[in-house]
């Protein structure tokens, strides 16, 4: 995936929700209303990679997981503009995780 802006959208069975990441030399960083998320992510041969923290930074919006500080393990298919990945959070076994990057802007 080429570095840049990307939009997210990501649901677990608790439910769902939207925001923005910024992809820049193996990190990645973002957040949305409530929530913050950064960690090391990696894409090769179009498989995409992430382990990423996501902690509250405001009150407001339930975390789609459950509790507002949680590692989330990210794997999935990715091209130069997109990724769509499939995870899951050890701090809540048993509940599947999906997210989609579509590419914004540099």
């Amino acid at each position: 995936m080429k570095d840049g802006l990307y939009s997210v959208r990501f649901q677990t069975p608790k439910g769902a929700g939207a925001g923005v990441v910024f992809l820049q030399h193996g990190k990645l960083r973002g957040g949305d209303t409530a929530m913050w998320y950064a960690g090391p992510y990696a894409d090769s041969g179009g498989k995409f990679t992430a382990n990423v923290a996501v902690a509250r930074h405001t009150k407001g919006l339930p975390s789609v997981f459950g509790l507002d500080n949680v590692n989330v393990v990210l794997t999935g298919n990715s091209t130069d503009t997109t990724a769509q990945t499939t995870g899951y959070s050890p701090q809540v076994p048993g509940v599947n995780f999906s997210a989609d990057l579509t590419r914004l802007s540099d």
